[in-house]
Order: C-alpha cells, then structure tokens, then sequence
C-alpha cells in the first residue's frame, strides 16, 4: 500500500527531511509522490529524488541514468542524517534539473508523463488550484497482473465539504496526441482494463483505500492548497459509488477522424451501457473541469 510511516511523516514535517519538503513546497516544478514506505520527487514527469527509510537515517538516490556519460553527478546516492545533510542535497537540485533538461531535449516519450505532472500540479497546488474540484493523489500507478492508472485523483466538490464520505474516485488516463489513442494502449483497450478492474472489487477497493490515505497525507504535508472552510474532514471514499473514468486528450488534433471513430465504434457504446463508471472525455485541457457540454455520459471540452 502506497503510504508512508508516521515516522517519515515526522522526519518530513520536522525532522531531518523537512528542507525537502519546503522546497517541495515552495517549488511548483516539483511533485512528491507518495509510496509504499518511501517517496519519489518528480521533475517534469522524471524522478529527481527518491528517498527511503535506512535504519537511523534516509538514503536518497539519483537516476544517473539521465546524465551524459561526460557529466558528473554529485551526490547520486547520499546518506541524510541530519537538516544540514539535507539542505546541501536540495542546493544539488538546480544542477539535477539542467542534467534532466538536457536529457529530455527531443524525447517525445516523455511528453506524457511530463503532462501528467502538470495535470496534478494544477489541481493540487497551483495559483488557481483553489478553483477545481479534482485533486491528484497519485500518478503512475500499477496494479500488478490488472491495469494501470496514468493518474488517479478525487473528486470533492467545493460545496460539499463539510463531509469527507461526498467525494468520487476519478482514474485518469493522459494521451498526448492523437497517435495514442488507438492500438494496444488506445483508448478501447484502457476502457476493458478500467471495466475488469472496478469489477473486481477487493482490488479496487484496496486502491480507494490508498487513495483516501495519500490525500490526507499529502494535505498534512501541505501540498494541497484549497479552501477547505472551517471543515476539517477527511476523505472517505464509498467503493460502491460510482467513479468516474477519464480521459485527457492533450493535443488533440480537430481535424483528425481517428477520435471519431473511436466515438462511433460499438465497442465504445458497449463500455456505457455496462453503467460501471462515468465517462469523461477533455481535449486540450489541464485543469479538470465538471462544467463541460455534455454528451450521453460523456464531458466534452474543445
């Protein structure tokens, strides 16, 4: 299950990780994702930092596989024992983020992850994140031998929090252009993974389980920034609420018939009439709306 002790809460909050997390906080390029017992810190959809708990002290690595073989990284695994060692490891951050610029330069497979942070950055903790109503917990999320999640999020209308149990699972899945939406990875093939996988419902009740964990989490950590009035509920997620699945087109391109046909096709009908989940559908858009024009059960936005 992806969520982290009360000892590395603490260590987070105000122990020895606490410069971590400020510039975390501090910096919107950033995004800590909660795991199983560690933490990874994401820099444009790649992995800047990941931190675990080793014995008395966290060991953080860095993927120097995003170095050139000329480059020298410093520090790629580094022991922190105290504030200080972790306040020199965030001076290393601004160096990391050249090295991961020059190493995606010209790396389309990367777009989407990249989108993908951007996405949780604006409904998380942006200048307008207090505006949605959708809020990330995670992203790249694997459930082993099912399917998998690009982004999973809840949806907690702003009307409606005085109570943590009127909030909606929403599993997103991002495509950057229109190259992306059919074949294996397309979008008939996630709809058949999403249906088999909310149909088993000890997994996809245990995913709820996490979601609702990270959320409270990630806002006791401050890293969701929304107007929560003088309520201090906490998230509780109904598995036998219906979720909504949603797909974010980025890049869509207008004049291509291929989403379309997708739309057209039999198959696609057939996902809707199963009633599993809501269906949404935005195009060219980061920050998850619930005012989109309708059409059947699905939220269009052009």
């Amino acid at each position: 299950m992806r969520i982290l002790t009360p000892e590395f809460m603490v260590a987070l909050k105000q122990g020895m990780l606490k410069p971590i997390l400020e510039r975390v906080q501090k910096d919107h390029t950033l995004m800590l994702a909660i795991r199983d017992g560690y933490v990874n810190i994401y820099y444009r959809g790649g992995n800047i930092l990941k931190a675990t708990k080793n014995g008395d002290s966290y060991k953080t690595f860095f993927a120097v596989q995003y170095a050139k073989s000329e480059q020298v990284v410093a520090n790629p695994e580094e022991d922190i024992r105290n504030k200080a060692d972790a306040q020199k490891l965030v001076a290393c951050f601004s160096e990391r983020k050249n090295i991961m610029d020059e190493y995606f330069a010209g790396r389309s497979k990367t777009t989407e992850q990249e989108f993908q942070q951007l996405v949780a950055r604006e409904n998380n903790n942006s200048s307008i994140s207090n505006e949605t109503e959708y809020f990330v917990s995670d992203i790249e999320v694997t459930v082993p031998h099912l399917t998998r999640f690009d982004i999973v999020a809840i949806r907690w209308l702003a009307s409606q929090r005085k109570k943590g149990s009127n909030c909606r699972a929403a599993l997103i899945e991002m495509k950057y252009g229109d190259g992306a939406i059919e074949g294996k990875a397309g979008l008939l093939e996630h709809l058949k993974d999403m249906a088999e996988f909310i149909s088993n419902r000890e997994k996809y009740t245990d995913l709820l389980k996490t979601m609702e964990s990270q959320f409270n989490q990630l806002d006791e950590l401050q890293l969701l920034d929304f107007n929560k009035g003088t309520s201090n509920a906490k998230v509780k997620l109904n598995p036998e609420d219906k979720p909504e699945v949603i797909f974010i087109l980025a890049n869509h391109n207008p004049r291509s018939t291929k989403l379309q046909k997708i739309l057209s096709d039999p198959e696609f009908d057939k996902y809707e009439q199963l009633k599993l989940f809501d269906l949404i559908l935005c195009l060219k858009l980061f920050r998850i709306r619930t005012t989109c024009k309708q059409h059947a059960h699905f939220n269009r936005v052009s």
